[in-house]
């Protein structure tokens, strides 16, 4: 018990103070969807996806590759499922569904043509059959930080759909995340 509060009392006197509290979003595994359909995907990478993370930033890491072209009409569908720490239950949360991708990845001001300025050669609609690579893709997730976010793991697909007749999945990935708080000097 004495050494417990050894313990906590060093993590609180740092540099003559406090500790800063803060949250942090830990991605703690991001991959294709594990199903039937993924190696028809039109947007392939060539093993398991490749990334780091880092103060509330996941930065991508190498290459894939479009095997046709992907043009409007898009539809990217996002489903969040809220789990318990121990991941034994877990409930729907959230989806979110977005149309007119093209408008967002070829608007230079949109956060979406920021981060795919990154990728060589810079991906614009409509998106060219080809070999990609990430240069410094970043997708900076600080703006989960004031979501009560705390106390669950969070599991999410996000799923990119043409929706030309038939509608098909052309890719998606899953991941699992949550947030914690942290002492930082």
């Amino acid at each position: 018990m004495m050494l417990a509060g050894i313990i906590l009392s060093s993590l609180f006197m740092i540099n003559g103070g406090r500790a800063k509290r803060i949250k942090e979003y830990v991605q703690e595994i991001a991959e294709i969807c594990p199903n039937a359909n993924s190696g028809n995907f039109t947007v392939q990478f060539p093993g398991p996806l490749n990334y780091s993370m880092s103060s509330n930033l996941i930065k991508l890491h190498g290459n894939f590759t479009i095997t046709e072209t992907i043009q409007e009409p898009l539809e990217l569908i996002i489903l969040i499922d809220r789990c318990a720490l121990d991941m034994k239950t877990c409930e729907e949360h959230n989806k979110l569904t977005f149309t007119n991708l093209c408008r967002h990845v070829n608007d230079e001001k949109d956060v979406v043509a920021k981060f795919f300025k990154n990728v060589d050669p810079i991906v614009r609609c409509p998106i060219k059959p080809g070999i990609y690579k990430f240069k410094n893709a970043v997708f900076d997730l600080s703006f989960t930080l004031p979501l009560p976010m705390e106390g669950y793991r969070w599991q999410a697909k996000l799923k990119l759909y043409s929706r030309i007749r038939p509608k098909r999945e052309l890719f998606c990935v899953s991941s699992l995340s949550s947030m914690h708080w942290v002492n930082k000097p």
